[in-house]
């Protein structure tokens, strides 16, 4: 009699310990989340200086910890597999890059940026479609997943000669801005390929609270009021994710750079962002 009553009671003692988690999180994500007060505050203000959101607003803001990556370490058998199809290459360094050169082909290597292009792809489009833009794009990026890791969603445009494919970094459910692949992709096929790439060892630090977006929308709104621009403009992409700001050495003694979160703004017919740290909420570069 005395073990039921006990089982009751450690049930119930269960049950109401997950009804307060439960509400815990419930006020923390409302406390994270912006009210539609919010919503329609940063419309408004946005409209009256001639703003326009063609995109969904971020509404959500979870703290974040930074993100520690470091420089990547490439050997020359490596390279030429991901970029020659394994044919040899005649390597030299000159300024702190490193050019690999190929019969047609050749790859420039600084730090974790890269550059490859290729004589053997000739320019225009011809009757290409983004669809196969993006296929021929995709492919290169699925066969060096093993060693790049993974990337998201691409973003195309169309240019005179052929189409700009984007790909982003992506760590678990973050976007890694710091690491991208832009491929040029003609008729002919891919033309040129600029990266950049940092192995990503984990998050690092206590999470931190994150300024909304509507605050990374008001910082935005005062630096191109101070330009000569437009008297409007309109914003087809927000983003956040991780960039980078800063660097130090690891405990390991392997160089050590962390990422913090940051917001991306786009605006229609400009192809560079606006770069605003979501902590400090402010503008970095354009």
């Amino acid at each position: 009699m005395e073990w039921s009553n006990a089982k009751k009671f450690v049930i119930v003692l269960l049950v109401l310990l997950n009804v307060l988690l439960a509400g815990l999180n419930y006020k923390q994500n409302r406390e994270n989340t912006m009210t539609a007060a919010q919503e329609r505050s940063i419309f408004e203000v946005l409209s009256r200086n001639g703003i326009t959101m063609y995109t969904d607003l971020l509404t959500e803001h979870p703290p974040m910890s930074r993100l520690a990556v470091e420089l990547p370490s490439y050997n020359k058998e490596t390279l030429e597999r991901l970029f020659f199809g394994s044919a040899r290459t005649t390597a030299s360094t000159k300024g702190g890059e490193t050019v690999y050169q190929g019969k047609q082909s050749s790859l420039t290597m600084s730090g974790a940026r890269g550059v490859w292009e290729t004589k053997a792809v000739k320019s225009g489009k011809g009757e290409m479609t983004k669809t196969e833009a993006l296929r021929e794009a995709q492919k290169f990026i699925d066969n060096t997943e093993h060693f790049f890791g993974s990337y998201g969603d691409a973003i195309i445009a169309e240019e005179s000669e052929g189409f700009r494919v984007n790909f982003f970094g992506q760590y678990k459910r973050e976007k890694v801005f710091a690491n991208y692949f832009s491929f040029f992709v003609t008729a002919d096929g891919i033309q040129k390929i600029t990266f950049n790439y940092y192995p990503v060892r984990g998050y690092t630090g206590e999470k931190q609270d994150l300024s909304y977006a509507d605050e990374a929308l008001l910082a935005f709104m005062r630096e191109w009021k101070k330009g000569e621009h437009a008297e409007e403009a309109t914003i087809d992409r927000m983003e956040l994710g991780y960039a980078r700001m800063e660097s130090n050495t690891a405990a390991d003694g392997v160089a050590s750079i962390n990422l913090e979160p940051c917001y991306r703004i786009y605006l229609m017919d400009e192809e560079k962002p606006y770069l605003i740290n979501a902590y400090t909420c402010q503008i970095l570069n354009q």
